[in-house]
């Protein structure tokens, strides 16, 4: 007999609750959840479509990489705004003959949850006719006036990205079989290869660097549709321009191997998207202070521009020419 939605929640949902106050175990039709003393609530959601955002094949492995994407994209949002994870809603449309694969998926979210300091506290399960989706609302915590905003960037600031650019991009079309990764096995080991594969399928949020954000950046956001179009909002929202040292984007070994072999184009890695990293501003003086907070995090940063007076985004090459991209980045309804 096939398990009723109850019987599924209290199973495998309900111990993703445990130890979080106002959950009440997922026995109730919503949760109360407050805040430290002294602090607020910041709050973010994205929604993960199979074909889309990820690749299901109906196994509990795949079932368990759609699970962590989808708390890490959320997570990634927070540690970008300063804020420590505390707890998520879930909401599930799921395809019919689910079987066991959603125990894979809750494993999954089971482990992202513990790695990345959150809890569940509801959500909502239907059933769908159409793909398997997964929306996740997360809640995260700063003392109060504190969130890290995109638009209090002033000119003058230098401009910091935390880890390597371009890796999912080139994940996905690894994953995807791209006719153009054909001819990439000349230029890609095999741990390059998985590398690669696991930026996409598996992004690690930068909840390391949340402490450093609070103390140092005056404006931060996540890197999810791109570097250039990241770049292009934060410019927008703050009333200034940024520069990019083209040469400067910090490039993985596996890239930095296809694009000198000219199988990849840089412009293809600052706009390919899916990279969840920070993208942050700082007042100069600020620079060594956030660089030593990182290293001690074990994150790794890069200066790659500058704010100045003005709009838009310019990224010059090494010889300091303006570059012409084709594109910023991704966009959700193009």
């Amino acid at each position: 007999m096939a398990e009723s939605e109850h019987e599924m929640i209290a199973r495998l949902l309900a111990p993703l609750s445990r130890w979080l106050p106002g959950a009440f175990a997922l026995t109730d039709d919503a949760a109360a959840l407050r805040p430290p003393e002294g602090c607020e609530f910041v709050v973010t959601m994205d929604t993960l479509i199979d074909g889309v955002h990820f690749r299901f094949d109906g196994t509990p492995p795949s079932a368990a990489m759609a699970a962590r994407k989808a708390l890490a994209v959320n997570v990634s949002d927070l540690a970008a705004k300063g804020a420590e994870p505390f707890a998520y809603l879930l909401s599930l449309a799921l395809p019919a003959g689910h079987g066991d694969w959603l125990d894979g998926f809750v494993s999954g979210l089971a482990a992202a949850q513990d790695d990345f300091g959150l809890k569940l506290a509801g959500g909502d399960t239907v059933r769908t006719n159409g793909a398997f989706a997964i929306t996740i609302t997360a809640f995260g915590i700063v003392p109060n006036g504190r969130m890290i905003r995109r638009s209090s960037a002033r000119p003058g600031d230098i401009l910091i990205v935390s880890g390597t650019i371009g890796d999912a991009f080139a994940g996905l079309a690894l994953d995807r079989g791209d006719s153009q990764t054909s001819d990439w096995s000349g230029q890609l080991d095999d741990s390059g290869r998985k590398s690669l594969l696991a930026r996409n399928r598996t992004p690690t949020p930068r909840v390391q660097l949340i402490p450093a954000l609070r103390q140092f950046a005056t404006a931060s956001l996540d890197v999810s549709d791109g570097l250039a179009i990241d770049a292009s909002r934060l410019a927008a929202a703050s009333g200034v321009g940024i520069e990019i040292d083209a040469s400067s984007v910090p490039l993985s070994a596996a890239c930095d191997t296809l694009r000198t072999a000219g199988k990849l184009r840089l412009e293809q890695l600052m706009t390919g998207g899916d990279d969840y990293e920070v993208l942050a501003t700082l007042a100069p003086e600020s620079e060594a202070g956030f660089r030593q907070a990182a290293a001690q995090a074990g994150v790794r940063v890069t200066r790659i521009g500058r704010t100045v007076m003005g709009a838009g985004l310019a990224v010059r090459d090494s010889a300091d020419k303006l570059m012409e991209l084709d594109r910023l980045g991704w966009d959700h309804l193009s």
